[in-house]
């Protein structure tokens, strides 16, 4: 038929969709996004190969750049102006939460390590109203012995013995970041479980949130906040209210939540010093 809609042919009709290969094991996979892919199996292959490598960046780099923020806010603050102050305040508070995040997620990441890759627990934590107690309730009514069985690592004492591939410098350098590590883990988590909910309240809302230098004209919703402190404001929509939670900006107060930033800042790079250094990685 001239000029007519051809027939599509048998060949067009019955082909097949191309299969797309894992690019590591050569496995058939069902789907294709733009770019590569591995099948389930060889991911979490690939995320345990590298987790040394990301435990080691993390520590030179990651972990310590919460500190070197907290410190240079810090020195601002002292010479800025009052509502600058509040600002700065506020951003070395976020910096807080952050190293409290990350040093309960590496804890969490070595205890489940031989369920998923640390990297993806690491990544995938966060902190609650159920992760934040239990980081700090585990911590709290652990022994020594406990926390460093609960993290795979020896006790101080037995690290020369159990790890002969150190030499006796090494072994007593991860002897000492061991025994630091649970003291700073205790240290971190000491104020207990209402402090725990206020990190994990602070953390789920900080998102929604936005700061104030008073709240004067929230019609007394915050009638005890101070001239010094800034207000976290938090619309809370189940109760129909706007949620005030005020933060004091003074240089000593916030050289104390540096400090608390330092604390969990060398747990997070002793215990995974330590965790590399028994495993010889």
């Amino acid at each position: 038929m001239v000029g007519g809609l051809s027939r599509p042919t048998e060949s067009l009709m019955t082909a097949q969709p191309v299969p797309y290969a894992c690019s590591d094991c050569g496995t058939a996979l069902d789907h294709h996004d733009h770019g590569e892919e591995r099948c389930p199996t060889c991911f979490e292959q690939y995320l345990y190969d590298i987790d040394a490598g990301f435990l080691e960046s993390y520590r030179k780099f990651g972990c310590r750049s919460r500190s070197i923020v907290s410190e240079s806010l810090l020195r601002s603050l002292v010479v800025e102006s009052p509502e600058h102050r509040k600002i700065l305040a506020m951003s070395i508070f976020e910096q807080y939460v952050g190293a409290m995040n990350d040093l309960a997620a590496l804890f969490s990441a070595f205890q489940r390590r031989k369920e998923a890759p640390i990297l993806q627990s690491f990544l995938e934590f966060r902190l609650d109203a159920e992760s934040a107690p239990r980081f700090f309730d585990t911590v709290q009514s652990a022994s020594d012995i406990d926390l460093c069985r609960l993290l795979d690592l020896p006790i101080p004492g037995y690290v020369e013995a159990l790890c002969p591939h150190l030499d006796p410098e090494d072994a007593y350098s991860t002897a000492v970041a061991i025994y630091q590590l649970v003291q700073d883990l205790r240290k971190s988590t000491d104020q207990g479980s209402a402090a725990a909910m206020a990190l994990a309240q602070f953390a789920g809302q900080s998102a929604g949130s936005v700061i104030a230098s008073d709240a004067k004209w929230l019609n007394g919703v915050a009638h005890d906040l101070s001239p010094d402190q800034v207000a976290l404001l938090i619309l809370d929509n189940r109760r129909r209210a706007v949620m005030v939670h005020g933060l004091t900006a003074d240089e000593s107060s916030m050289g104390q939540v540096v400090a608390a930033i330092d604390t969990a800042t060398h747990a997070a790079s002793n215990l995974i010093f330590a965790y590399l250094q028994t495993r010889d990685l």
